[in-house]
């Protein structure tokens, strides 16, 4: 009986067959200041100088600039304290890692015919870190609203006869049944109604009326969230130096995105006389990705002066999701005190899906004095509004979730600017980098404020740089039901250390 009606209804319960979010959207949008030292004490302000490896993936032309071939890599330490805002309460925690950010190579062949146009041709490869992912987080505050709205509103128009375990039934089998058949929001319903979070209005197979078990004026949520992960980018370069004047350069991309988030949600003060307190709802998310994108790119040389255009295609990303969930409440029944543990140990497997990052565009500008050092300025501009998910065959929830994405998401306007002093074969760098948030709603800027200092022993060269990056982004705790905001904003202490060598 039950698999004949979940049959019946699958299609009503479609759209919540995917897992992703708005919350993921928002995190896969990110990215950071990461590369080289020299390009990160520089703020990352390249798009008209090119000759450092990392400048490679952001203006294809700058490989051409170097003058001899080159290899070399970056070891990040990166620190991050992140502060959780929710309902004017604050809480803070701390993490950090150290990692191997970049590493990459340029080889340079000088056209030795003096009647040739032109005259350099260089290729090239780089990796490195867009975003990192990882981060320890806490969210704290009181709410009017508790975590029953959110099973509440899966099980609204659910056949009650879907909920009960049944002879010879165990909670692993009927989640994994109602997953593959019903999808995404049946299994919440499940899940709530196992938990004694709601009741049915009738026991009735057919009633879809229910109401919460669970009373309450206002409820306290403690919000865990730890998040492991990165988007790495690999970009395989070609440039060329035409008249000794234009470098003209294209990269073609390799993403790779693995992203790993476990939160857990514990609810506390209810009522004493609630048949239900103390809920505690954990979810955990890995998402894995690979795409590819394209950049195209150019560098002016006009005596002292540099100016630089870059278009980077939008981003396809191929993703597929895996969740798993259990829930914990405390009930009272016929006045005893029950915990009640519904752990299905079930892991859902989604369909892949296409997350399209949209294009971007840059316009750079740099002064060189001569060999005593440089001042340059980016200005990036992307349409985050612009970002499509989609699956093959189609997904309606997809498609509303994409056409949802022009509220939250605006125009990402990037501001670079960084400087360079040389004194013979030791350098002063400093640079810093304002962008607007890539929310609406949120009116605090990412800022960033970077020094650096690097050392040339002629066919090696040390460079060292610190970054300290200030961003701030808004979740919602869940997508249906208890959707009220909290923001996350994150200090971020990042010294990198790069060694190359020129070949």
């Amino acid at each position: 009986m039950r698999k004949i009606f979940v049959f019946i209804i699958a299609l009503f319960f479609s759209q919540h067959s995917v897992s992703q979010t708005v919350n993921d959207v928002t995190t896969f949008l990110g990215s950071e200041l990461n590369g080289s030292a020299r390009f990160n004490s520089m703020a990352g302000a390249f798009g008209a100088l090119g000759g450092d490896l990392s400048a490679i993936s952001h203006n294809p032309a700058g490989s051409s600039v170097f003058l001899h071939s080159e290899i070399g890599g970056t070891f990040t330490y990166n620190q991050k304290v992140a502060e959780g805002a929710y309902f004017g309460n604050l809480t803070s925690k701390e993490d950090s890692n150290l990692k191997f950010d970049q590493i990459g190579a340029v080889f340079v062949f000088n056209n030795i015919d003096p009647e040739s146009s032109w005259s350099r041709i260089s290729t090239g490869i780089n990796s490195h870190r867009v975003s990192k992912f990882d981060q320890n987080a806490r969210v704290r505050g009181y709410n009017d609203t508790g975590v029953d709205q959110y099973f509440l509103y899966f099980a609204d128009g659910l056949a009650f006869n879907n909920l009960p375990l049944y002879e010879d039934e165990s909670i692993p089998e009927v989640y994994r049944i109602l997953g593959e058949e019903n999808g995404f929001g049946a299994q919440q319903a499940f899940l709530g109604y196992q938990a004694y979070i709601f009741n049915p209005f009738s026991t009735d197979e057919n009633n879809t009326e229910y109401y919460s078990n669970v009373e309450y004026g206002q409820v306290n949520h403690d919000l865990d969230i730890i998040t492991k992960g990165l988007h790495r980018k690999t970009s395989f370069n070609f440039s060329a130096l035409y008249k000794n004047l234009l470098h003209l350069g294209v990269n073609f991309n390799a993403h790779k995105l693995e992203y790993y988030s476990d939160q857990a949600l514990f609810e506390s003060g209810q009522y004493n006389e609630s048949p239900v307190y103390d809920i505690e709802f954990e979810n955990s998310l890995s998402s894995f990705g690979q795409g590819v994108s394209a950049q195209f790119g150019a560098i002016l040389r006009l005596k002292d002066f540099r100016l630089g255009l870059t278009y980077d295609s939008p981003q396809w990303l191929t993703i597929s999701d895996e969740t798993k969930q259990s829930l914990s409440s405390v009930i009272i029944e016929q006045g005893s005190i029950i915990k009640e543990l519904i752990q299905p140990d079930i892991t859902n497997f989604y369909d892949s899906y296409l997350f399209k990052i949209p294009s971007k565009t840059t316009f750079s500008f740099a002064y060189i004095f001569g060999k005593q050092g440089l001042v340059s300025i980016d200005y990036e501009l992307q349409n985050a509004s612009k970002t499509v998910l989609s699956r093959e065959g189609g997904s309606s929830y997809l498609d509303d979730l994409t056409q949802s994405l022009s509220t939250p998401f605006g125009s990402i306007q990037t501001l670079k600017a960084g400087g360079e002093y040389r004194l013979k074969d030791f350098s002063l760098r400093a640079g810093i980098l304002n962008r607007n948030n890539i929310q609406k709603n949120i009116t605090t800027l990412d800022m960033a404020y970077t020094l650096g200092i690097g050392l040339d022993f002629g066919s090696k060269t040390l460079n060292l740089s610190f970054v300290n990056l200030n961003q701030s982004k808004q979740y919602q705790m869940f997508s249906e039901g208890l959707t009220d905001p909290y923001t996350l904003s994150h200090s971020i202490t990042q010294v990198s250390l790069s060694y190359n060598i020129k070949l």
